[in-house]
Formats: structure tokens, C-alpha cells, sequence
């Protein structure tokens, strides 16, 4: 149950092969938040995959790229992804990895904890004072409320808190490894935590891979963190997890588009473009099984998209549009998102 960075590229550019350019998996693993990254989440499963890293260089990526070339896993194409065969008879290795879940905000759950767990390693040796490890104000604030609410100077709750983190890491499937990586980020009276340069040195593998490996720690502990209720891990979940599969924005459409507002009227109140609103109604079809798609397309135009797009095997936009001319870009994008 892990996937090297190469693995993790693979796995997207197969759902997307052929149908996307090859910056495409970039913004998907960054979280970009744009209609086309957010739709093509839908279109091809790729929800574990979104905001996985969204703080990778660009640079890094190209590097990852220009390596699957190197290998034959990729082959020239100035339009689009293009696989060989090689890379298309591979096979994925399973994955924790929640993306769509928790989009990114596994780290401010790991900034909690080792903030936390740096309190507690120098209140239990009598050391009142230390520079945090973490500079962000609003974390650093969060987590002293966090501490005075559960009495961190009472040896007990230093106690509990380490048999829960203890407990719930040894009910987390991953690697030992993996878990040795998470460890070897914290930092406490007299250590700091390792940088990704240094782990990449000890573990034996490389940089992306290793932060991968912690990304996928992260969602696996959450998870069991949130099945079985461990208190004190539980409330570092806090704002953590997404209580909506929709997007804060389209969500606001929503809410506009349930009283009445046509779709013109939302983008006028919202000053938004009128694209940007029907990208968030793209994204309502794609997480709404009951969404009702007959204000925007006729029962027609609808099924010829769906037709074609099964028939041919595409979701390439402008391949349906050549196809279907009668239809809008809009049209064609909704009736691809609209749950069969």
C-alpha cells in the first residue's frame, strides 16, 4: 500500500491519456481549484489524487516527467498525454491517499501535532520556553487553546495524549518506513525534525517520494483517527476534514441557485464570469446523483453527448463538439458530469 511519485504520475496520466495536456496531473496534485482540474476529477475518478502536494515545484514535476520519458513510459506527443504501452500494462499500487478529503489540509492537522507534541516534550523536562516550530500565529493560537482546554501540564494528559498517537499509528496500514518518515519530521526538547533532504539520505530514496510517503501516512492515520474516535487526536482533526464534496465557491452557487437566481443573475450578484458559474454547475452534476440537468439541456442533446462520448471513448471536448455542433461547451461539459 504505496506509490513512488513516477507511480502516482502514472496513475493519473492513464485515466487522462491522450484527452489532457501534460501539465494537467501538475494541477491536479497542487489542488488547483480551477473548473477544468475540478471537472476532470469527476470525469476520470481522480478524486484520492487532488491537492496530494500543493506545495510541489514545478521544477520538481518537469524532472519527474522528463524521467518517465527517459524510461519509455511517456512518448512524444506536442498535443496531449501519450502513454506507451509499457506504462498502460503497469500496474498501480494501492493507496491511502483521500485528496478530495482532506485537499491539503493534512499538514495543518501535522502542524497541530508537532506543535503540540514540542509542548509536551519540554513542559514534561521543566523547559517553560522554546521556539516553535511552527511560525503561523493562528496555529500557534489554535493549539494553546488546544493545550489549556485539556490541562497540558497534568502528567496524565502527556500521558494519554502519547498512548493515543501510539495506538492509533499501530492500527494505521502503512509501511514502517512510512511511519518513521512522519517521526523523523517532529521535533521535541533537544532534536529537531529532520529536513527532506536528510530523510531522503536515510531512507534510501528521493525527496518527492519520501514526501509522498508521508502524505499517505497522514490520510491513513487520519482516517483511523476518525473511526475510532481517539479524543485528543480527534479534535487536531478540527476544520481539517471537507464537510462538502463541493468547493467552498460552488457552493455559494448553489445556495443562490436553489432560490431562483438564474445563472446570469448569480455571476451579476457574485461579480463572477458567467464560465466561472457554470463550472460550479458542472461541479454540482458531478457530486449531485439526483441533479436535474433538463433547465440546461434538452433530453436530446443529452443523450447524444453521452452516446458519443461512451462510443468513442473520449471526454475530449473539442472531439464531442466536432461531433456535435448544436451543443454548447457548457452543455457537453454537464452532460459528461452528470452522474449515469
Amino acid at each position: 500500500m504505496s506509490l513512488l511519485f513516477d507511480e502516482l504520475l502514472i496513475a493519473i496520466m492513464k485515466a487522462v491519456n491522450r484527452e489532457r495536456t501534460l501539465s494537467s496531473p501538475y494541477h491536479l496534485i497542487k489542488g488547483k481549484k480551477s473548473g477544468q482540474t475540478i471537472q476532470d476529477i469527476g470525469y476520470y475518478g481522480l478524486f484520492p489524487y487532488f491537492a496530494v502536494m500543493p506545495r510541489l515545484e514545478k521544477r520538481f514535476y518537469d524532472q519527474a516527467v522528463d524521467g518517465l520519458f527517459a524510461r519509455g513510459f511517456l512518448q512524444e506527443n506536442t498535443d496531449v498525454i501519450d502513454l506507451t504501452d509499457m506504462a498502460l500494462s503497469s500496474e498501480t499500487p494501492a493507496t491511502p491517499l483521500d485528496g478530495w478529503r482532506y485537499r491539503g489540509n493534512e499538514q495543518l492537522f501535522l502542524s497541530r501535532l508537532s506543535l503540540t507534541i514540542q509542548t509536551f516534550s519540554h513542559i514534561s523536562q521543566k523547559v517553560n520556553s522554546f521556539d516553535p516550530v511552527i511560525n503561523s500565529e493562528e496555529i500557534q493560537l489554535w493549539t494553546k487553546n488546544y493545550l489549556r482546554q485539556h490541562n497540558f501540564r497534568a502528567p496524565e494528559t502527556v500521558k494519554a495524549f502519547k498512548a493515543q498517537v501510539l495506538a492509533s499509528l499501530e492500527e494505521t496500514a502503512v509501511p514502517e518506513q512510512h511511519k518513521m518518515i512522519l517521526m523523523s519530521r517532529l521535533s521535541g526538547f533537544g532534536f529537531s525534525g529532520l529536513t527532506w533532504e536528510q530523510i531522503s539520505a536515510n531512507q534510501g530514496i528521493a525527496p518527492l517520494d519520501a514526501q509522498l510517503n508521508l502524505v499517505e501516512t497522514l490520510h491513513a492515520w487520519m482516517h483511523i483517527i476518525e473511526q475510532n474516535r481517539h479524543p485528543l487526536l480527534l479534535r487536531l482533526l478540527e476544520g481539517v476534514i471537507q464537510q462538502s464534496s463541493l468547493t467552498e465557491s460552488a457552493q455559494r452557487t448553489e445556495k443562490l441557485f436553489a432560490r431562483g437566481f438564474t445563472l446570469q443573475q448569480i455571476a451579476e450578484l457574485r461579480q463572477l464570469k458567467s464560465s466561472t458559474i457554470e463550472d460550479h454547475v458542472v461541479e454540482l452534476a458531478m457530486n449531485d446523483p439526483y441533479f436535474d440537468y433538463s433547465p440546461f439541456i434538452s433530453e436530446e442533446i443529452y443523450q447524444t453527448i453521452v452516446h458519443l462520448s461512451r462510443e468513442q471513448q473520449t471526454k475530449r471536448l473539442r472531439d464531442i463538439k466536432d461531433k456535435v455542433p448544436a451543443a454548447t461547451y457548457f452543455q457537453i461539459r454537464l452532460a459528461l458530469a452528470v452522474k449515469q
